[in-house]
């Protein structure tokens, strides 16, 4: 009985240890291998687009946004009051110098006029009067100088009431462009109340804000370029003209002002600038694309393309890898983006797939996958 009891209890031991035997196998040491097993085998190259830095001639330049302002540009409007009996103009129609935009009613004017015409010929005729008289020494002096004063008196009302009347008729002091029109006829119109305004714009002004180092490089004389919302695909030139006197207060910055050719009448005045100054010489830079640099708090970097060995001696021959480089950068144009510090010329920098690769992470180049330029014929 004892005997078949131990050989129960050694059973149960030994079919005991074969069970733990199993579970560690299939639950700690078989995971553990596999897990090493793919830890330690080579990952596979990951595939990316790539493109050489290069050398561009860059004109070096000042950007800033601007307002387009009139080189001459006023506010019509009437310097005595009256009632609008014409209006010789449709808004917004070029006007020449010495065209008559309103003429304001002045039947009460001319009224006066003819009254004080005719009580200038009754006192020119007595003051003749009594002149031949005073030369016969039958007239005081004193009677001879009240008709010259009444005979001036009325000379020079008749020069005001003329005057008045001129004033109200309004012309174009230069050419230019109008305005929409504020009145109809019929309207009773005060002194300084707008009329329409006039601009002249054959050139006219892009006054834009540079900071003070900038404005340490701009000079009168320097070619400026302009572009615009309203017609994306032109640009137009000009020059630096004049620069204000003094520093903003609130944004620090000082206002440059160019004048831009404007035959074609395109441009208003209100109108957003953006405008760039060349400033200096050209200049030969290093560029790559835009979408290689990866911009970061903590700096700028991109992924050269380099032989694997130079990062893994243990790489085989003719395999890439991927190495992260900082960079400095100045400027961007047209899609690239100058490199001044960490590319060189020559070398192979990651334009696609960065968001897959890490420090000498295994590479493959396959341009196919590389970003497509915008092309905005396609936009439905």
């Amino acid at each position: 009985m004892i005997r078949r009891i131990i050989y129960l209890l050694l059973a149960t031991i030994v079919f005991g240890g074969l069970a733990g035997l199993i579970a560690f196998y299939a639950f700690d040491f078989k995971p553990k291998m596999i897990a090493q097993i793919i830890t330690s085998a080579p990952r596979p190259p990951v595939t990316i687009a790539a493109e050489d830095a290069k050398t561009e001639t860059w004109q070096p330049l000042i950007a800033g946004i601007g307002t387009l302002q009139a080189t001459e540009g006023i506010d019509i409007t009437p310097q005595v009051s009256g009632t609008v009996q014409k209006i010789n103009f449709d808004s917004g129609v070029l006007v020449k110098k010495g065209d008559i935009l309103v003429q304001l009613d002045r039947v009460t004017d001319e009224a006066d006029l003819r009254s004080l015409e005719a009580q200038l010929v009754n006192a020119e005729a007595d003051l003749a009067r009594k002149s031949k008289v005073f030369e016969k020494g039958y007239a005081a002096r004193a009677s001879l100088d009240a008709a010259q004063a009444l005979r001036d008196q009325l000379a020079a009302n008749k020069e005001r009431v003329e005057a008045q009347m001129k004033l109200k008729t309004v012309v174009a002091p230069w050419d230019g462009r109008v305005g929409l029109r504020s009145i109809s006829v019929g309207s009773f119109v005060a002194p300084g109340q707008k009329i329409t305004w006039l601009q002249k714009t054959d050139d006219i002004f892009a006054d834009f804000a540079v900071t003070e180092t900038d404005f340490g490089r701009i000079k009168v004389g320097q070619k400026v370029h302009a572009r615009f919302a309203s017609w994306p695909d032109q640009v137009y030139d000009g020059e630096v003209v004049t620069a204000d006197a003094r520093v903003s207060d609130e944004s620090r910055t000082i206002t440059v002002r160019a004048k831009i050719a404007n035959a074609d009448g395109k441009l208003l005045p209100g109108m957003y600038a953006n405008v760039e100054v060349e400033a200096g010489e050209p200049m030969e830079v290093v560029t790559i694309p835009q979408t290689a640099v990866t911009f970061s708090l903590y700096g700028d970097t991109v992924y050269a393309v380099v032989p694997a060995k130079q990062l893994d001696p243990k790489a085989k021959d003719g395999e890439l890898a991927a190495e992260r480089r900082f960079v400095k950068t100045e400027g961007v144009r047209n899609g690239r983006i100058a490199i001044i510090k960490g590319v060189t010329v020559g070398d192979k920098v990651v334009t696609a797939g960065q968001n897959k690769v890490e420090q000498g992470a295994k590479v493959v180049v396959n341009n196919d996958i590389a970003l497509k330029e915008f092309d905005p014929t396609t936009v439905q």
